[in-house]
Order: C-alpha cells, then structure tokens, then sequence
C-alpha cells in the first residue's frame, strides 16, 4: 500500500501514457533544481494576486488546486507557465467537463498571437547570377526572394477519455483541418483522462467560432473514436484477467474485517481473519472503481498468485466477482519500513541494516529471476514480519516487460524514482535497483529522502543527476553499493543477485571483525527525543 504521506498523489500510472508518447517540450524542459520553487503553490499565489473571484472567494480552492496536480504527472508541473497561472484553472474546468459523458469530448480554441514568418519563393528576373563553377550564366535566370508571412498561432486543447494511439489521431485530425502543429503537450491523468494541448499555425484570423466547429464536425465524420472513445479494449482485458484468476477467489462468508492499518491513493488496507489466520484485507475504495482501477487490481493478483517467496508477501486469494475487488494476504505484524524507520524513529546497527538488505535484495533478486520488475519499490511497500524478516508487498504498477514492450510511463514514487523513470525513456527491471539505492540510503540514515524537499524539486534535482549525501560513518563498501545501485546509467548498476552476495559478504566480515554469532538478536537503539 502507499504511504499516507509519501504514496498518495506521487504516482502517475495511467496504461496509455505510453503508447501516447510525450511532448519533447514537457520531457527536456526545466532547468536545474536549484532554486525550484513549488509551482503549485506559485501558482495560488499569482491567482491570489490577480484577485481571480474563483480563487480568492472559495476556502476549499487550495485544495482543489492541489487535486489538480496529483492528478497530472510531473511534466505539466515542468510546463506550468506562472506567468499564465489562469491557464491552470482552465485546464482544471476542462477536466471537470470531461467527466460528464454528454460533454466529451472537449475542444477549445483560443487566438495566441501574431507571427511573422519569411517565405522562400522564386522570382524570375533579368541578371547574371554565377553558376557553381563561377562561371556567368545565361541572361534568364530565377533568383531567390525571401517574403515576409504572417500567421495567427492558435491554442488547441483537448480532453476526452485517455487511450492508446490518441496522440496520431489528433494529429491527423489537425492536419486534416489544414493546421500545421508547432509545440504539443500531452498529459494524461491518473484517473483515466487526456489534457491535450498543441500550439497551431493554419487558420488565418483571430477569429475562433468557425474553427471550432471545423474542428468538431471534422472530429464527428471522420474520426469517430475521437468522439465516441470507448473502452472495448480494457474491458476485454478484464474479463482475461478475471478468467485468469480462476479459483483464486476468497469466501466472504468467512472474512472477518478488522481496523484500517493504511490508506493509499486507490485503496485502503485492513487487519483481518480467513479461517482463522490473520491476514491483510486491501480494498479497492468504490470512488475508485474505474476500467483502468480494474486492471491494475486484477493485475497485482495474478502477479500475487504467481510468486512464493519467504521475502515476497504471502497471498491467499481474492475476490473479484463484486463490485468490492479484494485482495487478501498474510498479516505482517511490524507494518511498513517508512513507519518503522520514520515514525517510529528507529535507527539501526550495521547488522541490522544488512540483513534488511538482505530480505529485500532477494526477494527482488526473485521477482527479477521471474521477469517481474515492481515499479515502486519504496520503504512504504516494504513489511516487516518477526525478527527483522522483511517481505515486499504491493505490486498494483508492477510489470511483466514482455507483455507491454518498451515501459515509458511516469510510474513510482517521485523521491525514490529512477531518472530513466522520470524522463520518460525506455526503462527496464534496474529501474528497480535505482530504487533500492535510495532505500538502502534510508537504511543507513533514517531519514527521509530528501526531506527539505518537495517531491516536485526532488525528481526534478535528480533528473538533472543530483543524489542523496551519504554521511562518512557509513561502512565504505556499503556506501559504494549505494553509489553504484543509483549510478545514472542502467548498464553500471549491479544486479540484485549480485547485491546479496556482496551484501552477505559485507554481513559475514562484519560479524567475524565484532565475534558475534550471526543468529543473535540484532540490536535496534531509539533516538533520543528531544
């Protein structure tokens, strides 16, 4: 499940962001970390400024406003233009719109500005141009003239149910208009929603009614999908899925439901008994229950169902024949690492620390043995059981590569995301690797990464390559573990079945160097509170 405080609203993972691609404006905008201010709330504060009525006079707007983004990935914020704050609040009224199915989908115009462009255009003329070898040509020749063009830029923006391949059909759609695109920015929402939104040049006048309705009629007669999207698709991919499952399904009658112990962006986790075993109960919350919810719930079973390992999560069964999909697992009395190390402020010896390493280590090892990368490997999906032993929970976003091709989508965890992740290029299972470094990080230091950050500035600090400092008291060869697992370039980074063994090896030496026997307890210290 998501941590309350780091999970909910720092995961985009719709399934069609990938096949949409992104606009290179989004992807390669943005300048260094330094200095990078919270758009969202610079922002409110220039609509606040502005004295905007919607802004100033409604209580509830900042929260709204901070709905907004979560909703969006992280190249809107990079896009954000706070000169043009009131841009937000139209993209916002858009995405509203679009939730009415009588509405979609939604087009709307806007004149830009005036530019000038230069012509290249042949003139036949009296002269003696000189030909290539320098020598004079004939009396009748075409010379080059450049004229001045002026075009009128208009905004296009639209928005209506997101799915693959809707990035080629507007683009033909503009082109069949006769408009010639200049910048597109493509973003897709996490509850299932595209905002699209291209710079155009073609329509000659400031005038917008008639191109609207161009836009509109040609939308309706020739490209049907655009105006009737549907979800064929996902819901034959239920329906595989669900068959999939098979008998994997639990009997309500005997289970009982318990006290919520977390709460994530699309679910809620509850404490609760099967026939007698304690177990974990995750819900999928109903104002979540959507085609896309569907099939990554559907999908973290089957991933679920095929795994068993003493550091993967135990899975009983589920039940998806009602509208409540459930999932239940083995109950994991320690909770999660982020808890433990962060509320609990719990700091622990090196022993300690390697042998969490260790549990994870190889139970990703295990996953990546079986060609499953999670996507959001993070201290808040990591439980702990008796005894220090650690499991990995939690793969709603994880992937089998092979089903979906090159993986692009923003997908994670911002403070504990890959670069590769973040930028938006082909990534693959060391992604995951990039992750461990960080939770390694976490490990040795007990602190949050990146804390004096928001996760907007963190992802974009290591887009640009910073990292978190390692303190010097940390075990040299364990800091350069850290260093190599989060290098920039996948192909540097170790495998986890080469983690465990330099970890095991680093435990070994450790133990030998302090004569403890390796099955004593490991010691854990509270921090003083002060």
């Amino acid at each position: 499940m998501d941590d309350d405080t780091e999970g909910v609203g720092e995961s985009t993972c719709p399934p069609a962001a990938a096949d949409r691609g992104t606009s290179s404006s989004a992807a390669g905008s943005g300048g260094g970390w330094h200095g990078y201010t919270d758009i969202e709330k610079e922002v409110f504060d220039r609509l606040v400024e502005k004295g905007i009525p919607e802004v100033v006079e409604d209580p509830a707007f900042r929260e709204k406003l901070h709905r907004h983004f979560e909703r969006l990935p992280l190249s809107y914020a990079i896009d954000v233009n706070v000169d043009k704050a009131e841009d937000v609040l139209l993209h916002g009224r858009i995405l509203n719109d679009c939730a009415d199915p009588e509405k979609r989908p939604i087009f709307h115009v806007r004149f830009l500005h005036c530019a000038l462009a230069s012509v290249d255009s042949q003139d036949n003329t009296q002269g003696l141009p000189t030909s290539e070898n320098g020598n004079c040509g004939g009396s009748q020749a075409s010379t080059l003239r450049r004229d001045v063009e002026i075009l009128h830029i208009h905004e296009i923006i639209f928005s209506t149910i997101d799915k693959p391949k809707l990035l080629a059909q507007l683009s033909a759609l503009l082109s069949e208009v006769g408009l010639n695109i200049r910048e597109a920015h493509v973003f897709s929402t996490t509850d299932g929603f595209c905002l699209d939104v291209f710079v155009v040049d073609g329509w000659d006048t400031e005038e917008t009614d008639t191109l609207l309705q161009i836009l509109k009629e040609t939308a309706a007669r020739n490209h049907a999908s655009l105006s009737n999207p549907t979800n064929s698709a996902t819901s034959q991919r239920i329906l595989e899925l669900q068959e999939q499952i098979g008998d994997s399904n639990v009997d309500r009658s005997f289970l009982q439901i318990g006290e919520k112990i977390a709460s994530g962006s699309s679910g809620d986790l509850y404490r609760g008994t099967y026939q007698g075993m304690d177990v974990a109960v995750k819900f999928l919350r109903t104002e979540h229950v959507n085609d896309s919810s569907k099939v990554e719930f559907l999908q973290e079973i089957i991933i679920l169902k095929s795994v068993n390992h003493d550091n993967v999560v135990r899975f009983y069964g589920a039940c998806t024949k009602q509208r409540k999909y459930v999932i239940v697992t083995e109950y994991m009395p320690g909770g999660n690492l982020y808890d433990f190390l962060h509320k609990l402020k719990n700091t622990l010896d090196l022993t300690t620390v390697l042998r969490i390493a260790i549990s994870i280590s190889k139970g990703m090892d295990y996953l990546h043995q079986n060609n499953i990368i999670h996507r959001d490997l993070k201290t808040a999906n990591l439980l702990m059981g008796s005894d220090y032993v650690v499991k990995i929970a939690d793969f709603g976003v994880s992937r089998n590569p092979s089903q979906e091709g090159d993986m692009t989508a923003e997908t994670g965890t911002y403070r504990w995301m890959a670069p590769e992740v973040i930028n938006h290029k082909p990534y693959d299972h060391r992604a995951d690797i990039f992750s461990f470094a960080v939770v390694l990080w976490e490990l040795v230091t007990s602190k949050i990464p990146y804390e004096n950050l928001t996760p907007l500035q963190a992802a974009l600090g290591v887009r640009q390559g910073m990292r978190l400092e390692i303190p010097l008291w940390v075990h040299p060869q364990l800091s350069k573990l850290i260093q190599r697992c989060w290098d920039e370039n996948p192909n540097l980074r170790p495998s986890f079945s080469e983690i465990t063994v330099e970890l095991e090896g680093m435990l070994q030496h450790h133990q030998a160097s302090k004569g403890i026997n390796k099955h004593s307890e490991a010691k854990v210290h509270k921090k003083s509170q002060r």
